[in-house]
């Protein structure tokens, strides 16, 4: 029943335990659940896995239209993070920016430069990508996403650095960058509002571990308007919106919840306690497991942690317990094993933890 666990929990109904969604990319802790080696078949390995934990949704997110393929990933630009993070599951990173300028970023035009598709032809891919998924992972909730909501773009694109400079060294023009990639982030939103999805995971990095990158006033102005707007064509169609970023979303969430979010994907940094108080009734609520108490603690703390977040939120239908981030190799398999068992053990409602 993991698929009507997820479903419901994401539609704030009562559910008999706590639901879950984690992003696993651990080689050896895949392979000793699933059975298999991950080396050779990926994705099977995972499929098991998540099912043999009995996890409730999906971390899913797609950008047909990708900063990073559009260049290439195969120059010196890019950096594959794979045996000190996932030998079976490596992701790639952007080290370096050909910006020369300021200018550089205010001239450009990802509608010129860049072969976009149509809102139909986004939509057919859409639709058979999702079917593709979700019969796939067939018993979990396997959600629409996008990566680059509308900051996300122009860090993909021109790194974090020359975004904030351009954005401080010229407004008026950085607007209108900021509208001509929010142009095909509308016509993803409108392709995906054609599928049959329930849930969306709208993913932006706009904060760091301090907090937004840049001031709440800033991205009122700015940014959460064209959340609003693009959130709303999903919403229309009764999709629900769960908002993802990394970092301290503390400040801003309440900004966030008036654009139309749904829901709220935290990390460990965020303060669970205060946001949960606020929007638990009416929110969906994932995340908090803090990453660096399963990789460095003992086995005793991960279960205090996993007591910690499940007394601050385990009582609220829509709150799904989630290790921040991802689950990479270096975390010990036995911190792992203890993790799981106490969800298990403790996340069953009512939620009774002293």
């Amino acid at each position: 029943m993991c698929y009507e666990r997820g479903l419901a929990a994401v539609r704030l109904e009562e559910t008999d335990r706590v639901a879950q969604v984690e992003f696993i990319s651990h080689t050896g802790f895949v392979r000793k659940v699933s059975g298999i080696d991950p080396l050779k078949q990926p994705d099977e390995a995972i499929r098991r896995t998540y099912d043999a934990l009995d996890l409730d949704m999906v971390w899913a997110t797609w950008d047909p239209v990708h900063p990073w393929d559009i260049l290439g990933r195969n120059t010196e630009a890019f950096k594959t993070r794979g045996d000190s993070w996932s030998e079976a599951y490596p992701t790639t990173w952007r080290t370096v920016f050909n910006v020369k300028t300021v200018e550089d970023l205010l001239e450009f035009n990802p509608l010129e430069e860049w072969r976009i598709p149509s809102s139909e032809e986004l939509a057919e891919l859409f639709k058979k990508e999702h079917s593709a998924k979700q019969a796939f992972y067939r018993n979990q909730v396997v959600p629409g996403g996008k990566y680059q909501t509308c900051f996300m773009w122009l860090i993909m694109t021109f790194g974090l650095e020359w975004t904030v400079k351009a954005a401080y060294r010229d407004p008026k023009r950085f607007e209108k960058l900021l509208e001509r990639f929010h142009r095909i982030s509308k016509l993803e939103f409108e392709a995906w509002a054609e599928t049959d999805i329930k849930v969306f995971i709208s993913h932006d990095d706009i904060c760091s571990t301090r907090g937004p990158f840049f001031p709440p006033k800033w991205l009122r102005k700015h940014v959460f308007p064209r959340y609003e707007e693009l959130w709303s064509i999903l919403k229309s169609k009764g999709i629900r919106i769960l908002f993802c970023s990394d970092g301290d979303l503390t400040p801003i969430v309440d900004d966030i919840a008036r654009a139309g979010a749904d829901g709220f994907i935290l990390e460990e940094c965020s303060d669970l306690a205060s946001i949960v108080e606020k929007h638990g009734s009416e929110k969906v609520i994932v995340g908090g497991v803090d990453i660096g108490v399963l990789t460095y603690g003992s086995v005793g703390d991960v279960v205090n942690e996993v007591k910690r977040c499940l007394r601050i939120a385990g009582e609220y239908p829509g709150y799904f317990i989630n290790v921040s981030g991802s689950i990479p190799d270096n975390v010990p398999i036995e911190n792992l094993e203890a993790y799981f068992e106490a969800c298990r053990r403790y996340g069953r409602r009512p939620v009774e933890i002293t």
